[in-house]
């Protein structure tokens, strides 16, 4: 995960999160299917008041990031090299707006060593699902075809059993979310054919009802 070196010594201060952290979630013992590709990566960020996420664009200009100017989201930022960062608040009163579950996914976030041993903080596998719902709903509802949200939740569901049991054992009012989002989900009439064409072309005919059926397990949690 290249991405993971972009913020520098920021890197302690941000919780990576986004599809540039799908395949982290893979509990699979042989290599899994790579997600689809992304250059860029979502860092969640705790700063207030609003002075102090400008002193973090001061930091972040210092390593090389400019601001991303064909953008219209104006916490995104890129390196010479071409890697996008989206630094997001967890306050939505920064950049008028953030997710839902950003703030609590920030304050137990779960640490993660790369294969490079280095350290860094990402989202639990509970609030990196509901933050995916959200973003679904948000940007990729009408049409499932093409959400990118929804083929991370699919990778995530496909590559991790212990998902449902996850959910299962968090706080209350991100289960009762879950399972609102789920239930909207799976009364999609064209649920089952988006499953078929996002997973991987050797997945098999069932593997499809297999991620249906841990989508229903999250309704249990």
């Amino acid at each position: 995960m290249a991405v993971a070196h972009a913020p520098g010594p920021l890197r302690d201060r941000v919780v990576f999160a986004g599809g540039a952290t799908v395949n982290l979630y893979s509990m699979a013992t042989s290599a899994t299917p790579e997600p689809r590709t992304t250059d860029d990566v979502d860092c969640i960020v705790e700063v207030t008041p609003r002075s102090a996420f400008y002193q973090l664009e001061e930091e972040l200009r210092g390593l090389g990031f400019s601001h991303a100017m064909e953008a219209n989201y104006i916490g995104r930022w890129k390196l010479p090299t071409g890697l996008t960062v989206d630094m997001i608040p967890t306050s939505p009163e920064i950049l008028g707006f953030s997710n839902l579950w950003y703030p609590a996914g920030f304050a137990l976030a779960e640490p993660y060593v790369l294969p490079d041993a280095t350290r860094i903080r990402i989202l639990s596998p509970p609030y990196f699902l509901a933050t995916k719902l959200v973003a679904l709903r948000n940007r990729g509802w009408p049409d499932l075809w093409t959400s990118q949200d929804l083929e991370d939740i699919v990778h995530v569901l496909d590559n991790r059993p212990a998902l449902p049991t996850e959910v299962r054992v968090a706080d209350p009012e991100l289960r009762t979310y879950v399972s609102q989002q789920v239930v909207a989900l799976l009364s999609r009439p064209e649920l089952l054919d988006v499953l078929e064409g996002v997973l991987p072309p050797s997945s098999g005919y069932k593997r499809k009802y297999e991620v249906e059926r841990r989508l229903r397990q999250l309704l249990d949690s």
